[in-house]
């Protein structure tokens, strides 16, 4: 009875591991780095986008999806002996979470894509992610005053669209001596 037990328990919870790519820098506005002007360059100033839909297909299941098919998870209510008050799980993804962080908000959010369903900041995760690589291609020591702006909207009957924006400047600092 009790091998039975273990048997239905270990095969009824799913365990998954989300393949996740992170970038992290810390941002800090122009008065924080207590640096003068001839100690810095402004490369450029950068812009970054991401777009996640929140979507119901029914009563139990959730479908989080990155518009350009990077990542889809689907969650499902589960409610049972184990979960007797029920509660949302992954149930199936696809794809890689590319997931960037400032400051120190990783900490913050570093289990949302798979405890909760919080598609508002995995949108800005991903841009930030970006507005991080545009940084590095730049050739940029990091961002500077960024602005992060998300924008909610109604896209269907039982769809949410989350579009965040990430502008920042990137510096160089200059090198002493130079």
């Amino acid at each position: 009875m009790l091998s039975a037990f273990c048997a239905f328990a270990l095969t009824s919870c799913k365990m998954a591991i989300v393949p996740q790519a992170i970038n992290t820098v810390n941002s800090v506005s122009l008065d924080e780095m207590n640096l003068e002007r001839k100690d810095y360059t402004v490369l450029q100033t950068i812009s970054a986008e991401a777009t996640v839909t929140y979507k119901q297909n029914s009563s139990r299941k959730v479908t989080v999806q990155e518009e350009g098919n990077e990542f889809k998870f689907i969650y499902k209510y589960h409610k049972g002996l184990f979960h007797p008050k029920g509660e949302w799980a992954l149930d199936r993804f696809s794809g890689v979470a590319r997931l960037g962080y400032l400051d120190n908000d990783y900490s913050k959010y570093e289990s949302f894509v798979t405890d909760r369903i919080r598609p508002e900041f995995m949108a800005r995760s991903i841009a930030i992610y970006r507005a991080i690589n545009a940084c590095k291609v730049a050739g940029g020591d990091g961002l500077i005053e960024p602005i992060i702006s998300t924008n909610v909207e109604q896209s269907g009957p039982r769809s949410v669209t989350f579009k965040t924006t990430v502008s920042a400047k990137i510096i160089k600092l200059k090198v002493d001596g130079k």
